[in-house]
């Protein structure tokens, strides 16, 4: 998949330049070809297996950022996309950094007004279990003289998801001037990163410097592990002694002297002429020279905490991916048991230590290019079905770390792929015969991915079928309905975004790519599948003449908003409730019939979204309503100016 350039369309985004192009990701500003408005769109790149850290970045920000609603936070947009990126609004300002720093001192007032907002902001974010661990003045945003905009959010934690960074990630994370010693140490989850990390912000606002050189140097950076920095009034005499006092106590070396929550940094901030002044407020001097001697303790590596979601999470599969032939049984496979068992997914691939031969960085590269393809079309396969897989990418051997990552995981089942070695007589995989010596967790080896059911089973009368061809069927059936869901909604966002009603009316918008007539088209021919699929195709022609509406109406925001909201959505439920009555009467025939897929089974109906995230049509359909919204109040807007 060809990374975008300007000028290219990515799904309804037309981008227009580029904005930055860093490490991690490339920036672009975009138009929205529905709004009209700009966005910018993050696009994440780089080589995943030399650095799975860029991968990493990307989804912990994505799956942050749907948690997160406050006006002092950049504003996420979420769509249904065909690859992996994060939009977000367009934002006219500039950085922090554009007036702090490099001997560029801020005024008082003008420094404590931006911290008073940055404060809030943060302190919404822990109330939320977020830790930002990334605060630095090209991260904060100025819209305007004091409103602030924090963005990036890919080093973040969060109570309640998997903290990937800090299991898999061995070097610390972060900008090393800003980030407090315990982070250097590997500590993720305690709200006063950020604390120590805004007193830094104070400190180098009100001094035009920091306490610690700009360096990676790692001997440099750890200095502060074992010495206590300078007072801000050693560069600035004019600091108040008070607002001295609360810096020092907010960048202290050991988080138990720091402040304990934003609040208290806040509220002493903000109140600083209210406050005693102390001797250590005072000082303009720096440590002792024999300090640099005899330096005080090092702080020590905190604890390993339980970075585990605290409420009882789903079943788990893990599949562990390699960018072979055999992928695509394997997702075959981990898709069917994961809607077996309303299982999450981990996808994981384990790498091979990196050689330092340029040939073999290369090499490892170019096998990063089609394992980061692999993985975007897997990503968006599960999404298709409301499922987000976690993505681990580990260094070391597959046999001692699968082991160990299925019971952290407390992975309910292993599926690997087929390898194509020789075992003595017998085809399988060497790895599955070393899972099965261990014996740590349930696991089954997926075979030759199956054709579409249709094609294997419409030849075969219905009382035939084994239980594992039910199954097969059913979780086709689940697919086709997703997929038909996500069709329709296209299809509606075309009549939408198309200029040319009398051209579009002339070809087939609707019927040509039905994957669902098709299928249904294929069991015509024989009358006891005909019969059983009788109630399928009376809702499939129903969809026809719904949409056969839509376009006659699609002038008509109103009406098309009615009839996807009073008839499409309808029958997008009956067709749920028609495909489980295909799969009771396919079970008919079986003794020990094998477990109902609970999508089937259930009743419920997915359109009454709750407060969990969704994806792919689901998010689609979330998408549409709040775009009919805004496109019918544009249209009254437009017909009041007139």
């Amino acid at each position: 998949m060809a990374f975008p350039e300007a000028g290219d369309t990515v799904d309804i985004f037309v981008l227009r330049s580029k904005l930055h192009e860093g490490a991690m990701a490339s920036l672009f500003l975009a138009r929205d070809r529905l709004s009209k408005n700009n966005v910018v769109l993050k696009l994440p790149r780089g080589d995943i297996l030399n650095s799975p850290v860029h991968l990493y970045h990307h989804r912990n920000e994505d799956r942050i950022s749907r948690l997160v609603d406050h006006p002092g936070i950049v504003r996420f947009i979420h769509r249904q996309k065909s690859r992996q990126y994060i939009i977000m609004e367009h934002i006219q300002g500039k950085d922090l950094r554009s007036i702090c720093g490099k001997n560029r001192r801020m005024g008082l007032n003008h420094a404590l007004e931006i911290m008073d907002r940055l404060c809030s902001t943060v302190g919404y974010l822990h109330d939320k279990s977020i830790i930002h661990l990334d605060l630095k003045p090209e991260n904060i945003l100025l819209v305007s003289e004091n409103r602030i905009k924090l963005i990036d959010f890919g080093l973040a934690f969060c109570t309640g998801l998997p903290d990937l960074l800090s299991l898999d990630m061995d070097s610390p994370q972060g900008t090393p001037w800003y980030i407090p010693p315990e982070q250097l140490l590997g500590e993720r989850s305690d709200p006063r990163c950020d604390i120590y990390a805004m007193g830094m912000l104070v400190y180098e606002m009100l001094t035009g410097c920091l306490p610690w050189p700009k360096t990676g140097r790692l001997s440099m950076v750890r200095r502060r592990l074992r010495h206590d920095p300078p007072p801000p009034r050693y560069h600035n005499p004019g600091i108040p002694p008070q607002v001295q006092s609360v810096i020092m106590r907010a960048i202290s070396r050991h988080a138990r002297d720091r402040y304990p929550s934003v609040q208290e940094f806040q509220d002493d901030l903000m109140n600083w002429q209210a406050l005693p002044v102390t001797e250590s407020g005072t000082t303009t001097r720096k440590p002792p020279w024999w300090r640099y001697l005899f330096p005080a303790a090092s702080v020590q590596k905190p604890q390993k905490r339980n970075t585990a979601p605290v409420s009882p999470r789903s079943p788990r599969i893990v599949g562990c991916i390699t960018s072979g032939p055999e992928s695509r049984a394997l997702m075959s496979e981990l898709k069917r048991q994961a809607l077996l068992r309303s299982a999450g997914v981990i996808l994981v691939h384990v790498i091979e230590e990196i050689s330092d031969f340029p040939e073999r960085r290369y090499g490892i590269a170019a096998e990063g290019d089609r394992l980061a393809e692999q993985i975007e079309k897997a990503v968006q396969e599960f999404r298709r079905l409301n499922i987000d897989p976690e993505i681990r990418l580990v260094r070391g051997s597959v046999t001692k770390l699968l082991p160990r990552l299925c019971i952290d995981m407390e992975a309910q089942l292993l599926v690997l792929g087929r390898s194509g070695k020789k075992r003595g007589v017998f085809t399988g995989s060497p790895l599955a015969h070393h899972m099965e010596k261990q014996g740590f967790c349930p696991f089954i080896i997926a075979g030759d991915s199956p054709g579409p059911p249709a094609a294997d089973l419409a030849a075969m009368r219905p009382d035939r079928l084994t239980g594992d061809q039910v199954l097969d069927l059913e979780v086709f059936l689940v697919d086709l309905w997703y997929g038909h869901l996500q069709y329709h909604t296209d299809f509606i966002y075309r009549l939408i975004l198309s200029r040319d009603p009398e051209s579009d009316r002339k070809i087939d918008l609707y019927k040509k790519y039905c994957k669902l007539g098709r299928f249904l088209a294929s069991f015509d021919h024989t009358l006891e599948w005909r019969k059983i699929f009788t109630p399928l195709g009376r809702v499939h022609d129903n969809f026809h003449c719904v949409a056969e509406e839509m376009v006659r109406l699609r002038g008509n925001r109103e009406a098309l908003k009615n009839l996807y909201t009073g008839q499409s959505l309808p029958l997008s439920f009956r067709l749920k409730n028609e495909m489980a009555g295909v799969s009771g009467l396919i079970r008919d025939h079986l003794d020990t019939p094998p477990p109902v897929l609970p999508f089937l089974a259930d009743g419920n109906c997915p359109f009454k979204m709750n407060k969990a995230p969704v994806y792919g049509p689901l998010l689609g359909i979330l998408n549409l309503h709040g775009d009919f919204a805004a496109l019918i109040h544009q249209g009254k807007e437009g017909e009041a100016v007139q």
